[in-house]
């Protein structure tokens, strides 16, 4: 007989959880600071009479963790349609890049449409699908910068039509993964390692087997990885068999050209030029007097960054400091090198040289081990990205005379700025200097091949539609850039014929 009473208070339950819900949802940003914040992210990065925010529609919000100081924060997501007011080329290496421009508005690269790798018009229209952070600041709502997780994409379960024996095989792998042993992170880390290698391994044979392409990337998660599969990928959808492979890197990669143990590779432009040449750090393997470059793809740019609050506010002043300079035998550190050559600082001018990579530096920098950090990855990189939102960096700028010395040095170096807001917090412009990204081959290569990659690289690929950051910045105006070696006879042919000619 009570079952009506319980009915009534669980809809007055619902109603008072329903405006509970609703009072929360008043008391986050609403529509219009969420458009006053973009608008003005959209000035301060692109200036004046840019980009106007033709209508912004608030789609909902959602608790954020709270910031250092407990204070509550919330993302507001938002759909907005923007209006190009002048012409604008986010595939230019001066320009803001897709990447930092999706970053500034909330977004993934994937949820920006409507940039063209031609470069947009005025008059163009940009969607968004974006977002924007606030925190309580005790009478209200304030934006801050935050830097969206990455999306990861889940592995693919076992297919029914798995072999017994390749069941066997992940068995057994399974076993050794769960094994008990002493050291269970060092276990895990050789069988990645072992793994890895065989996988690659098996790669290479079967495109040998298969007369495929093998092009040699870099590591998991890096830009020249992500540039190599998207090609490749695109290449087995046009009928041509092709394989991309993980490797360390450029110098990995020189070796495999060298080998004959890939047809392509991505490789910084001064390594190129020292494996050419045979000198440091290809002194004892001798001159590659075959490798030939495709083209130069994209830039990427050298970061002397330092804690948010150092004093230290010009590359001579890094005297005396402790310098995380790069990875031992890395074109990192070969940069960095350079870089402290330009400003005047010998190696033992240092008070402490720390050879590790990116990831570990920055996390040092935070902690106050070290007083700075040069690195040479593609901007903006994501942990870079990450630092910056936290208040963690500053990047330092180079002194014009600085860019011009080494830019005329011979070192394979070109001068870049980094526009504003290419990192959160970052206001003004950086001027740094940059290494180039090349396709690079053996003189042997058949020219049928070179004419069908380049083709595919430059005509067929959208990589801003891929959300591909190093990729965006592929451009046939840019391709001659940077150039240290070579270029293979029929890439030339490529770039002096115009895509209409050549489809006649």
């Amino acid at each position: 007989m009570h079952r009506p009473l319980l009915r009534i208070a669980a809809r007055w339950l619902a109603v008072v959880l329903a405006a509970v819900v609703l009072a929360a949802c008043e008391v986050a940003p609403d529509a219009s600071a969420v458009t006053e914040t973009v608008q003005e992210r959209l000035t301060q990065a692109l200036g004046p009479n840019t980009i106007a925010l033709t209508s912004l529609r608030r789609m909902g919000s959602g608790p954020l963790s709270a910031d250092a100081q407990g204070r509550p924060r919330r993302i507001v997501y938002f759909n907005a349609l923007l209006t190009l007011e002048r012409d604008l080329d986010f595939s230019s290496w001066d320009a803001l890049s897709v990447a930092s421009f999706s970053n500034l508005l909330g977004a993934t690269e994937k949820g920006v449409g409507g940039l063209k790798a031609a470069g947009n018009h005025r008059g163009d229209r940009v969607t968004v699908h974006g977002s924007a952070s606030f925190v309580s600041d005790g009478d209200g709502w304030a934006p801050v910068v935050t830097v969206l997780p990455e999306v990861g994409t889940p592995s693919a379960p076992l297919s029914p039509a798995t072999s017994a024996q390749s069941q066997q095989l992940f068995a057994r792998l399974m076993q050794l993964y769960e094994r008990k042993t002493a050291d269970p992170p060092r276990q895990r880390q050789i069988i990645v390692e072992e793994v890895g290698e065989a996988v690659d391994s098996i790669v290479e044979r079967l495109g040998r087997l298969d007369q495929a392409l093998i092009l040699a990337g870099g590591p998991t998660g890096g830009e020249y990885l992500g540039v190599t599969q998207l090609l490749a990928q695109s290449l087995v959808e046009q009928g041509t068999a092709a394989d991309a492979l993980t490797t360390a890197g450029s110098r990995e990669n020189l070796d495999r050209l060298r080998n004959r143990r890939a047809d392509l590779a991505l490789v910084q432009n001064n390594l190129a030029a020292a494996s050419m040449l045979g000198t440091d750090p290809f002194a004892q393997v001798g001159p590659d007097h075959g490798l030939r470059a495709l083209a130069s793809l994209f830039p990427e740019p050298v970061h002397v960054m330092v804690a948010g609050d150092s004093p230290i506010a010009d590359l001579r002043e890094l005297a005396g400091k402790r310098v995380a300079i790069g990875l031992p035998e890395s074109g990192s550190r070969e940069n960095a090198l350079l870089l402290l050559q330009g400003g005047g600082i010998a190696l033992g001018d240092l008070g402490a040289v720390h050879e590790i990579g990116l990831e570990q530096g920055l996390a040092d920098l935070a902690a106050g081990r070290t007083d700075a950090v040069i690195a040479t990855i593609n901007a903006p990189a994501r942990l870079i990205q990450d630092a910056a939102a936290r208040g963690q960096i500053r990047l330092l700028s180079l002194s014009p005379q600085v860019q011009r010395t080494l830019a005329g040095s011979g070192s394979g170096l070109v001068p870049l700025d980094l526009p504003p807001l290419t990192y959160p917090g970052q206001l003004t412009e950086v001027r740094t200097l940059a290494v180039t990204a090349l396709l690079a081959a053996p003189a042997g290569l058949a020219a049928a091949d070179v004419n069908r990659v380049l083709a595919t690289l430059f005509e067929r690929i959208d990589f801003m539609g891929a959300g591909s950051a190093a990729g965006s910045q592929i451009s046939r105006q840019t391709a001659a850039t940077g150039l240290t070696v070579p270029l293979h006879p029929a890439a030339a042919a490529f770039f002096a014929t115009a895509p209409a000619d050549r489809e006649r």
